[in-house]
């Protein structure tokens, strides 16, 4: 709407040679226009068409992170997986998180997890037992608790959260952080690698070994 209008406006401008408006002004104006016609519902409605995209990306990234034995990276990123349970099974994202965050030593964590597949209506009785038994063998060995003490600073209300936390458990808070596209960790400089095509972030650390954007494969 507004290029249109751009494009009538220089048409016009040619023809009556205003002084002083010149066709980069025109242009960017109406770029600025276009900025601002961008109204939350439909900044809130790109947001859910990538929420699919987002939700595979971040589970692909959190089975890389396992397989390298990058454990803690792995946890940070499942715990974003589970956000997404409208795309990817609840019963698969907490498996996951389980053995990931045992293997992280995160047993707090696994024990939450552990308790979310035991109320699950899909998982039967007798894998409930198994899981259970499964359990029992853990925390008998490691109490469930959290072995790691590493913390961050919220980028809002300056409270020490832990540094898995996706969302400010401060509750006169909750600052939702964005994520990293790269590694799955949430993003909390103020200095940020932004694509130009989808508009996803990462640290600048993190996205220099890449020739692609990580979601959309926009070249860099």
């Amino acid at each position: 709407m507004y290029r249109d209008q751009n494009k009538a406006q220089l048409s016009k401008d040619k023809d009556n040679n205003i002084a002083g408006v010149s066709s980069a002004t025109v242009a960017l104006q109406g770029l600025l226009e276009e900025d601002k016609s961008l109204s939350m519902a439909d900044a809130r409605l790109i947001d859910t068409a990538w929420r699919g995209a987002e939700a595979w990306h971040f589970l692909m990234l959190a089975h890389q992170q396992l397989y390298a034995k990058e454990y803690v990276a792995a946890l940070k990123t499942c715990l974003v997986v589970s956000e997404y349970d409208e795309f990817v099974d609840t019963y698969e994202i907490h498996c996951m998180l389980a053995l990931v965050a045992v293997h992280a030593r995160q047993f707090g964590i696994a024990s939450k997890a552990f308790m979310k597949i035991n109320s699950l209506p899909n998982v039967t009785d007798e894998e409930k037992e198994k899981y259970n038994q499964l359990a029992m063998e853990i925390f008998l060995k490691y109490p469930p608790q959290d072995t790691r003490d590493a913390k961050i600073e919220c980028t809002t209300c300056e409270a020490v959260i832990p540094d898995c936390s996706i969302v400010c458990p401060n509750a006169s808070c909750n600052t939702r952080f964005p994520i990293c596209i790269a590694s799955g960790r949430p993003l909390l400089d103020y200095q940020f690698w932004l694509c130009p095509s989808c508009k996803h972030r990462a640290y600048e650390q993190e996205i220099q070994s890449y020739k692609f954007c990580p979601l959309c494969h926009c070249e860099i």
